[in-house]
């Protein structure tokens, strides 16, 4: 049995899980997903903190839906933790949403197991990983990797979007705990500084002070540098700015 001690120096520690190739055309995606799987964590008290959106290796030759994402979840929670249990009420949680022709993986790492990850998954954004290798990555870096359903090609970016979400470097916020998800329209600078994100514009990489930035759609965010940030450009009014969308 795998334990590990939530309450070790009184302080909570964070747990890395990967979910990648959960859906087929016409089904929900992978990042609806996580979100589902984030509030049925609520009824163990387990706290989902944030959960991103990885743009892995985009080549005719990789297997995906459309454009080959898998998502990561940062999950904290206090006391014992056996992974073995945590990933059976994961995969029960995968089945109940499993579509024939999907191929779930799920990966559950701890911090120190995903920051050893964190290379080969920088690798699965520009070349092919078969699930071989990933499997004998997992098993070096003592995380659990599962296969849930079909096919094993789910695990291969499940197991990169831990390693991804460790850098700290690469992702696009679909949630935080912070609660800006459902932000929409207008919005100014100043409360994106209040919500932790900094806007920067894209061609000079300048933090921008000040102004108001239409989102366009919906808040989407990027993790740089260990930081929130919104890529912006300038937009036709005077101090305003447009967001951008970016992987």
């Amino acid at each position: 049995m795998f334990l590990i001690d939530f309450n070790f120096t009184g302080k909570h520690m964070r747990i890395f899980l990967g979910l990648d190739d959960t859906d087929i055309l016409g089904s929900p995606g992978t990042n609806q997903i996580a979100m589902a799987l984030a509030i049925k964590f609520k009824e163990i008290k387990i706290e989902t903190t944030m959960i991103l959106r990885h743009q892995l290796w985009y080549d005719p030759r990789v297997p995906y839906t459309s454009k080959n994402g898998s998502a990561s979840m940062q999950l904290e929670c206090k006391g014992l933790i056996d992974f073995q249990t945590l990933a059976g009420f994961c995969k029960e949680f995968l089945l109940s949403h499993f579509v024939e022709g999907s191929d779930p993986g799920l990966c559950l790492a701890t911090e120190d197991q995903a920051k050893s990850l964190i290379s080969h998954g920088w690798r699965t954004t520009s070349e092919w990983v078969n699930p071989a290798e990933a499997i004998e990555k997992a098993k070096v870096s003592g995380c659990l990797l599962w296969s849930i359903a079909g096919r094993d090609h789910g695990i291969v970016g499940a197991l990169a979007a831990v390693g991804l979400a460790a850098s700290r470097e690469q992702g696009r916020v679909v949630f935080h705990q912070i609660g800006y998800g459902e932000i929409r329209g207008l919005i100014s600078v100043e409360k994106l500084h209040e919500f932790g994100v900094l806007v920067i514009e894209e061609s000079s990489q300048m933090l921008v002070s000040n102004g108001i930035v239409d989102l366009v759609k919906k808040l989407r965010p990027n993790i740089r540098e260990q930081k929130v940030v919104l890529y912006v450009e300038k937009g036709l009014e005077l101090n305003s700015w447009t967001a951008l969308k970016r992987n």
